[in-house]
């Protein structure tokens, strides 16, 4: 199996703060969502916003991972949620038909823990109107290059052989990356494994995102430091290759310029450092996100500021 599962000890804490009725301990957290599945039911988000069904995006995603096995496919998948919105059209609640099993919930922590901050109210900051739907954005700002396939659970060797527990996502030296979810910056500056990197800790202190391999000289946005908060959106650093070198400021020897993105989920303190971590495989998410990709304007003193952000509510 390609996924990489970690353990982690009980999420009783995460479940309650989600509105999750899953107290039992979770052994792993295997995020296998499809692009297509994440795309129509935040379609279906928008239809059923407002009502009473009890529909959301990250329990419709929960409960076809139910449904398949938590093996997505985009013609079994479809006709599944094709039945689940017609009970819903039809007057059923969602509490009625999720099934209540230790499994179903044990599917909507998980997933919840990755899915929930994405889709929400916001304000369009051109317009100042409240909204809701995608509220998140993918890493790098609009109108810059990219490439990228999914390589988590791929072999690494520098240090020590482990395997990659990050999305690599290639691209052209100083384009500006911004923070996907806002949060506090936890780690801004050099490391030997991932040169010039920043680390961002959400709000509901859950989930960890981790941007590294930063530009060499100019990794971070301007006032970029440890304590900073930063918004959706906001602009933190550039796109570079550093890494793999105990002195700072070195650039890799063997790879092309890219981003390591990486999303760790967080639900007790031993789960922050050592062998109890929990990392996502973000392929299929971050071609989800690439959906709404924030402009960046570069100025006079060539950094950059974003705008069109959608700042929440």
């Amino acid at each position: 199996m390609k996924k990489f599962v970690c353990a982690i000890l009980c999420v009783a804490a995460v479940a309650a703060s989600c509105g999750f009725a899953y107290a039992a301990p979770v052994k792993w957290v295997d995020f296998n969502a499809s692009e297509w599945a994440l795309r129509e039911c935040l379609k279906y988000e928008n239809e059923f916003y407002g009502t009473d069904c009890g529909y959301n995006f990250s329990d419709a995603v929960a409960f076809l991972a139910h449904s398949n096995g938590n093996r997505f496919s985009v013609s079994k998948d479809r006709k599944t949620l094709a039945k689940l919105v017609q009970r819903l059209r039809d007057g059923e609640k969602f509490a009625d038909i999720m099934p209540k099993t230790d499994y179903a919930e044990y599917l909507r922590t998980s997933y919840g823990a990755v899915l929930a901050p994405l889709v929400g109210d916001y304000l369009d900051e051109n317009t100042g109107e409240r909204k809701h739907g995608l509220r998140c954005c993918f890493p790098l700002a609009a109108g810059h290059w990219y490439n990228h396939y999914d390589d988590f659970g791929n072999s690494r060797s520098y240090g020590y052989k482990r395997r990659h527990l990050g999305h690599d996502i290639m691209g052209s030296v100083g384009t500006p990356i911004v923070a996907v979810e806002g949060g506090t910056v936890t780690e801004c500056g050099w490391n030997k494994y991932g040169g010039w990197r920043i680390g961002v800790r959400s709000d509901d202190t859950l989930r960890y995102y981790y941007y590294a391999h930063l530009r060499k000289g100019r990794p971070f946005a301007q006032g970029m430091t440890v304590g900073k908060r930063v918004e959706s959106g906001d602009v933190i650093g550039y796109l570079g290759v550093t890494g793999y070198s105990t002195r700072e400021n070195v650039n890799l020897k063997s790879c092309s310029p890219h981003l390591h993105f990486g999303l760790q989920l967080i639900f007790a303190p031993e789960q922050e450092k050592g062998p109890k971590e929990i990392w996502v495989d973000l392929y299929a998410l971050t071609r989800f996100l690439a959906q709404y990709r924030v402009k960046a304007v570069k100025g006079e003193n060539g950094e950059y500021t974003s705008t069109g952000r959608r700042l929440w509510v």
